[in-house]
């Protein structure tokens, strides 16, 4: 073996490949055979074959006895509701999105980065008999939203250069103004690009790390209803900060503490 294979090979550990096979499979609900799966991933099965066995063993995967198929399991399904974090934020966040939604008339979601998409993780529906709002797991490219965008205007330096090398050309100057914009304003307050007559409504949510999410409404004006956008974009905001609070958020020792709370 050459030093440049070698070095190759060393790049691609067996944790990489691992989640190469996790990953394919998520795709595959009829399950794939081995050399399905080394076919798909451009790898040999000398490179795959024991990474595939000992998933199976740990039971991630399932092997179909009939067809030879592995298929995944539903271990990750169990392991992504015992993630504390993820519960912790769902657990603090439902009665905050509720109380926006009963004092302004107006659903309202949260969203959290899901590498280059937007996961919704719960939602608020609207009292009122009719309106608007964004189904509970849904799943939405950031380009498309506010949150996304907003979340990303958080984030740190390396995290934003990362997702705007990935877009076009011509739209990355746009992009760098807006992420500019939500940062030194601390929401963005912006029409809908999926739904004509909806105005986003978004602010960010942090833990003591740092930005994980961003509450969300998408505000509509129904005929003989009070609430502004001005009024839920302020209730937003300051139930976004609460929540940050009680995730251990502290403003007086963060750099986006003047744009969260004036």
């Amino acid at each position: 073996m050459t030093k440049a294979e070698e070095k190759k090979k060393s790049t691609v550990p067996a944790v990489e490949k691992a989640l190469d096979v996790l990953e394919l499979l998520t795709d595959a609900p009829n399950g794939l055979t081995m050399n399905e799966i080394t076919d798909a991933l451009n790898r040999t099965m000398g490179e795959l074959y024991r990474i595939v066995i000992y998933l199976t063993e740990r039971g991630y995967l399932q092997q179909d006895p009939q067809t030879s198929r592995y298929a995944l399991t539903l271990r990750l399904f169990e392991l992504s509701h015992r993630h504390d974090p993820t519960e912790r934020l769902l657990h603090a966040a439902l009665p905050r999105l509720e109380r926006i939604a009963a004092r302004t008339n107006q659903s309202c979601h949260l969203g959290v980065l899901n590498r280059e998409n937007v996961l919704v993780l719960t939602s608020v529906a609207s009292p009122l008999p009719a309106g608007y709002a964004v189904r509970t797991g849904a799943l939405f490219p950031v380009s498309q939203t506010s949150s996304g965008h907003v979340i990303l205007a958080f984030s740190d330096d390396d995290t934003q250069a990362r997702h705007i090398a990935r877009q076009p050309k011509a739209d990355r100057d746009a992009l760098r103004a807006r992420l500019t914009r939500i940062r030194e304003t601390g929401y963005e307050d912006t029409s809908s690009t999926m739904i004509a007559g909806v105005r986003n409504l978004c602010a960010p949510v942090f833990d003591a790390r740092g930005v994980v999410a961003a509450i969300t409404s998408g505000f509509i004006q129904q005929l003989g209803q009070a609430s502004t956008a001005e009024a839920t974009l302020a209730e937003i905001r300051a139930t976004a900060l609460d929540l940050s609070r009680g995730l251990g958020f502290s403003p007086q020792n963060s750099p986006h503490e003047n744009a969260l709370t004036h």
